[in-house]
């Protein structure tokens, strides 16, 4: 019996210096940089560049979502291995890489080894910013900071109470009781005054962002973090203008 022969005579494989190939079919404009042509080309619509509202267009529809990554230094700055492992993502094909967790403030991390930007950087920490954005770059794809305030889910070995709209206590992500995944400290409920300054830190980490070369930012409000925490009526009662319907 003669073998049978792929349904999709057409059908592309990318070849990439990069930790994962990309199979797909693309059209010669929206190859990523670096990969090898190994069949015939076609038009897919995952390589098709694809423009949101924001203005911006990226070169195709694969996104690399945000993982934590933990590899800062002990003063929460940007190191080699971020410059190494952006690069080879960005060697992978994606048209958008969105960063792990940047956190706007030191007191309130998600985890030890996360890259913090709260105020007023130094020479040496723009220079490592601006090598982590070239490097998720370096493929002409989009790379976006994902920018978070860990608020009640900051990490128990960073500080035992975190804070949050309400003093409502988050459940850990996995497990109970002494078994449990990242637990959380009793959170304190934020003044006004507090509120602000988390707003103004996020304003000036995304302009950080910008100056040294990310193409975008993604605001962090899932899961418990402190903007996913303001959203939801199970964790703010607050009775002021933070809290309340949104409708």
């Amino acid at each position: 019996m003669p073998k049978r022969k792929a349904r999709n005579k057409s059908a592309l494989l990318l070849r990439s210096n990069g930790p994962f190939p990309l199979y797909l079919g693309a059209s010669e404009r929206t190859v990523p940089s670096g990969a090898v042509r190994t069949k015939r080309w076609t038009m897919d619509p995952l390589a098709q560049p694809l423009s949101l509202p924001c203005g911006a267009t990226l070169p195709n529809r694969i996104c690399k979502a945000a993982m934590t990554e933990g590899l800062a230094d002990e003063y929460n700055r940007a190191t080699e291995a971020h410059v190494n492992l952006y690069r080879a993502w960005s060697k992978g094909g994606a048209g958008l890489l969105i960063t792990g967790n940047i956190m706007v403030d030191r007191r309130y991390m998600e985890r030890a080894g996360n890259v913090c930007i709260d105020g007023k950087q130094t020479v040496d920490q723009l220079a490592r910013l601006r090598a982590y954005a070239a490097a998720g770059t370096s493929s002409k794809n989009h790379c976006w900071a994902q920018i978070g305030h860990a608020g009640r889910q900051t990490d128990f070995k960073i500080n035992k109470s975190g804070v949050g709209p309400s003093a409502i206590k988050s459940n850990p992500l996995v497990g109970t009781g002494m078994s449990a995944l990242l637990p959380f400290g009793a959170p304190r409920e934020m003044t006004i005054s507090e509120i602000e300054d988390a707003v103004e830190r996020v304003a000036t980490c995304a302009g950080v962002c910008k100056d040294v070369g990310f193409s975008g930012v993604e605001l962090h409000a899932a899961h418990g973090f402190l903007v996913s925490s303001f959203l939801s009526p199970l964790s703010n009662k607050r009775l002021d203008k933070y809290g309340g319907s949104l409708v």
